[in-house]
């Protein structure tokens, strides 16, 4: 019966993105659910458990399987999610106070469902204060002539607003590497979460007129860009390639 249910879901559910949040309370889960304690079943496999730190912002999971999947999230705090299934991939939001993630998934090939399989996101440590960091919001500087070792180029949206177009460029990998490869750091976040708060960005996105914004740090944490997220990928890279530097 359960699998009846979980069909229709997935037929009717799998051809747009989703946007959902974790409620506070825990839901009962099917027997199958529980006793999925792999992750990894025939047709379907998922990343293996991982530990990231309160701060890392947001988790991308990819699911590898020949169709569609459906995810489920449980956590004890409330988070935030979204979907593409187009590449059957879950961006969740990592708590900032630390805690438990524990992703269920069940693929739809040829017709019938596979059996459920897991994945967990351990997140260590808690939101601990830090003396926020407030300079002046400099306009986009000019093309610098090599690469700044260590910067941190954070991405600010606000999931309740996110449109299929974003989160494609909020998952692409070209975006990542084009950050990654010059020594720079990718982050994540929702415009409600408190890290933000914590690293002294909010007045930078009040001042840009909020999200969704890129905002790019030097290593000691001053701000040195700011802009709107443009519409494209390609226009994405050349705004990292002129702030971050380097080819």
């Amino acid at each position: 019966m359960i699998r009846k249910i979980l069909s229709c879901v997935l037929l009717l559910g799998l051809a747009l993105p989703s946007f959902s949040q974790v409620p506070t309370t825990t839901p009962s889960l099917p027997t199958e659910m529980v006793g999925a304690s792999s992750n990894k079943t025939d047709g379907l496999e998922l990343p293996a458990d991982q530990t990231v730190k309160f701060d890392e912002g947001f988790v991308t999971l990819q699911a590898n399987c020949k169709g569609s999947v459906k995810w489920l999230v449980i956590s004890a705090t409330k988070i935030k999610y979204f979907t593409l299934p187009t590449g059957n991939t879950i961006i969740i939001s990592v708590p900032p106070q630390g805690g438990l993630v524990t992703v269920f998934a069940v693929g739809l090939v040829d017709g019938k469902l596979t059996d459920f399989a897991r994945t967990s996101i351990t997140v260590a440590g808690g939101n601990t204060p830090v003396t926020p960091v407030n300079p002046p919001n400099p306009p986009n500087p000019p093309n610098p002539p090599a690469p700044q070792a260590n910067m941190h180029v954070t991405f600010v949206v606000d999931l309740n607003a996110t449109t299929p177009a974003l989160g494609q460029i909020l998952n692409s990998q070209k975006v990542k590497e084009a950050i990654t490869t010059r020594n720079a750091y990718y982050r994540l976040y929702d415009v409600h979460s408190s890290v933000l708060t914590t690293k002294g960005l909010d007045k930078t996105i009040t001042a840009a007129g909020g999200p969704p914004i890129i905002i790019v740090q030097n290593a000691a944490g001053q701000v040195v860009s700011s802009a709107k997220i443009p519409g494209t990928e390609a226009e994405v890279l050349q705004y990292l390639a002129k702030v971050l530097g380097g080819q």
